[in-house]
């Protein structure tokens, strides 16, 4: 179990197999025994979502962690109190990360100054080269302008959101890569580099197929409905996770370790309803244009069915305002991508659609 506690805030006893972080309730936590798997349970503290997970692997001396977490003043310690309750070494600890959001890889500096090796896979970098650039944030802004959300909201969402993002390249983190059907070693275990688009470009889980083993980052959550945002017009990210989620589905996944909360049942079952709930709501905006044609992409986010303070729009934090529209204009871009919905710009330069047939 854990080591000893350092300031009397820590390393204490929480169950079997199980040892504080802190004096708040966050833990490092055994979940599987074969292979040895151990859940760090870390703060998010700007969302609905209350923690993110990062995964501990170890076989022998070797060790890999699977995402770092969210870089906060309470999760800079959380993180290494947990490696080092388990007594890892940091020469021999290999980092990856699932995808190139700020909750999934904000401690990478700590642990790679530690002596911790990460490795990205290539997905995730061609992430970080263009979601964590300025000129994302401003395709962003004219993007939300151009579905009608006011010039002021539209940079207000998109910096709230742009601020999540990470480059490693950047932020002067060393790393490598490594590809798509590549495996990374831990001890006797080897885990393939699997894409799994639709939350991010390039989000990637990790399979191993011994033990039916996944980690699936953010592909799909049991807490909620993984968010999926727009990347560009042109491409249907919502037709990605659908992808996503049947071929998840098909994979016979039996333990899954995610990115936020835990595995509360089937994971092909989860993936076919989570698909299903983002069709329906692509069925409500679709609706929402046959009875009232050329509405912008803005007026079209109360149809889908959100469970949302409209009335309250202005008191609503950013980053949820943000979550809503850009989900909203991922359906349609489904739409669109489908040939249901034609997209027309008006005089003014905003997004109008049409239903097809």
């Amino acid at each position: 179990m854990g080591g000893d506690a350092l300031d009397g805030t820590w390393g204490q006893g929480c169950g079997e197999n199980c040892f504080t972080l802190d004096g708040d309730g966050f833990t490092c936590s055994r979940v599987l025994d074969e292979p040895e798997v151990w859940r760090v349970e870390l703060l998010m503290h700007d969302t609905f979502l209350p923690s993110v997970n990062a995964f501990v692997l170890r076989d022998g001396d070797e060790t890999l962690v699977v995402d770092a977490g969210t870089s906060d003043d309470f999760n800079d310690t959380r993180l290494m109190r947990a490696l080092l309750g388990l007594g890892v070494d940091p020469e021999r600890t290999t980092l990856v990360c699932t995808h190139a959001h700020m909750d999934h890889a904000g401690l990478a500096r700590e642990l790679t100054e530690a002596g911790v090796r990460a490795v990205v896979p290539e997905g995730v970098l061609s992430d970080m080269r263009r979601l964590a650039v300025p000129a994302w944030r401003d395709e962003m802004v004219a993007r939300m302008s151009a579905e009608g959300v006011g010039a002021t909201e539209s940079v207000e969402l998109a910096d709230v959101i742009w601020d999540h993002a990470v480059n490693f390249e950047t932020e002067r983190i060393a790393f490598s890569t490594v590809a798509a059907g590549e495996a990374l070693r831990c001890g006797r275990w080897s885990l393939e580099v699997v894409p799994t688009p639709g939350h991010t470009p390039g989000h990637c889980a990790l399979w191993e197929p011994r033990t039916r083993t996944a980690f699936l980052g953010d592909a799909v959550l049991f807490l909620c409905s993984t968010c999926i945002g727009f990347w560009g017009e042109g491409e249907d990210p919502m037709g990605e996770q659908l992808a996503t989620l049947r071929r998840l589905a098909g994979t016979g996944i039996e333990r899954a370790l995610l990115g936020h909360g835990l595995q509360e049942g089937s994971v092909a079952e989860r993936c076919l309803a989570n698909a299903a709930h983002h069709e329906r709501r692509s069925a409500r905006a679709l609706a929402a244009i046959r009875e009232t044609p050329g509405q912008t992409g803005f007026e079209l986010v109360p149809a889908m069915g959100w469970r949302a303070p409209f009335d309250h729009w202005a008191q609503t934090p950013a980053l949820t305002r943000w979550f809503l529209v850009s989900e909203s204009i991922a359906h349609l871009d489904h739409l669109v991508a489908t040939g249901a919905v034609r997209r027309e710009r008006d005089g003014a330069g905003v997004n109008r659609y049409v239903a097809v047939g």
